[in-house]
């Protein structure tokens, strides 16, 4: 029996049989591991499934490519690979069409949309956000402009482009809890409540006396979740397979050198002898595959 692995799934999600993979994880221990989705702590081929909820969209869209091909990596020949993230076609067609139902019921969906840029924020908030995933530097990297969570946002076309070019077939959109595998019928929900999806609202956690709180910029929580999808209404829900894997180098060199995007200049400031020693004097690694 091989591994079944949540990448990103959070401190607070558990499920018998699973293992975990998250940033937020001080050490690896027993079935959760510590560690970046670029370099995943597991030997080749030994996952039969990998599950990725609401991931992707807080990746840098160059480093994507890279995840993906790790994934790739861990999975074994046939494994399946479902992931979750906000689907850029049907935000921003709510957008176009000035959906104001459907942005009404995303804000249940996720409380923390932002409501003060009306319609456009909304949907922005979708593509870029406030957190601590990400930082944001002047190019001196002497100045601290912001962090952030949300950083990119796919459609099915794109995250099929992709997945295709890096080794996966059989890549199909699915349904919310729509899947062959019966695992992946259970919603994410409270662990001591019933499997069903409920929005996480501050309504939500004050019916059933949970705490979820932000405080100085730490998460006070005293609950743990279990189960997969969420956020049915946002979500765009992809299923496929590996069928053959492809290096993180030649992913690189697919999504981020190629003429056909303008992902190379992303890595022009790489070609700076000022800025590269910059990099040096403060300690930060440059990219494992520049250009």
């Amino acid at each position: 029996m091989g591994i079944k692995l949540n990448l990103g799934a959070s401190p607070i999600w558990r499920k018998e049989g699973w293992h975990v993979l998250d940033h937020k994880l001080d050490k690896t221990e027993g079935n959760k591991i510590a560690g970046d989705a670029t370099s995943i702590d597991i030997a080749d081929e030994l996952c039969d499934v990998v599950f990725c909820s609401h991931v992707f969209e807080h990746i840098p869209h160059t480093k994507l490519p890279l995840v993906l091909s790790e994934i790739n990596r861990v999975l074994k020949p046939g494994g399946v690979l479902r992931l979750l993230t906000p689907d850029l076609k049907k935000i921003a067609k709510a957008y176009i069409n000035n959906d104001e139902d459907f942005f009404r019921e995303a804000k249940e969906e996720d409380p923390s949309l932002r409501t003060d840029l009306g319609l456009g924020g909304m949907m922005m908030n979708f593509i870029v956000s406030p957190g601590q995933d990400t930082i944001l530097v002047d190019r001196n990297i002497s100045e601290f402009i912001s962090g952030y969570a949300h950083i990119y946002s796919y459609d099915f076309n794109m995250l099929e482009a992709m997945l295709a070019k890096l080794g996966f077939n059989n890549i199909l959109q699915k349904g919310f809890c729509d899947s062959p595998i019966e695992e992946f019928l259970e919603p994410l929900h409270v662990e001591s409540l019933s499997p069903v999806w409920e929005n996480m609202s501050n309504e939500f956690y004050k019916k059933h006396n949970l705490q979820h709180e932000l405080i100085d910029g730490v998460y006070h929580i005293n609950f743990k979740v279990t189960g997969f999808d969420r956020d049915p209404l946002t979500s765009l829900i992809i299923e496929c397979k590996k069928k053959e894997f492809v290096s993180q180098k030649k992913a690189h060199e697919i999504f981020n050198q190629t003429q056909e995007n303008y992902n190379r200049y992303a890595y022009s400031l790489l070609r700076d002898e000022e800025f590269l020693d910059t990099l040096e004097k403060k300690t930060i690694a440059k990219p494992k595959f520049s250009a």
